[in-house]
């Protein structure tokens, strides 16, 4: 039975975690946040706690760009160009009509489906 629970709450915990990114600095409803290098291909992973951080910011709009922590963070806004060509992917919720999702940079992730063109 204590193996039982212990699983669960393992699972639990795995779930947990798996849902959640390190947001490192934030400017209005813009977003900076880095993954794991194990979730960097990941795009259900990316997908699923972008969505989650939007959800629990309650407000109208949010966007999140999104780096793996193997790489350094870019900071203030705008950030330097060079960050862009490391960036894993973007989400945005309720800016001026685009639909909320993710795309990925698909130099970065290669198994995506949906990429956006630097």
């Amino acid at each position: 039975m204590k193996a039982l629970i212990l699983a669960l709450l393992s699972a639990a915990t795995a779930v947990a975690h798996a849902q959640t990114l390190d947001v490192f600095e934030s400017h209005g409803n813009m977003h900076y946040a880095m993954v794991p290098t194990d979730k960097a291909q990941d795009t259900q992973y990316l997908e699923r706690a972008a969505y989650k951080f939007c959800q629990d910011q309650n407000k109208g709009s949010c966007r999140v760009k999104i780096w793996s922590d193997s790489l350094d963070k870019p900071t203030g806004q705008p950030h330097h160009t060079r960050y862009d060509d490391n960036q894993l992917a973007e989400y945005m919720r309720g800016y001026g009509g685009a639909t909320e999702g993710i795309l990925f940079n698909c130099k970065m992730v290669k198994n995506a489906s949906r990429c956006y063109q630097r």
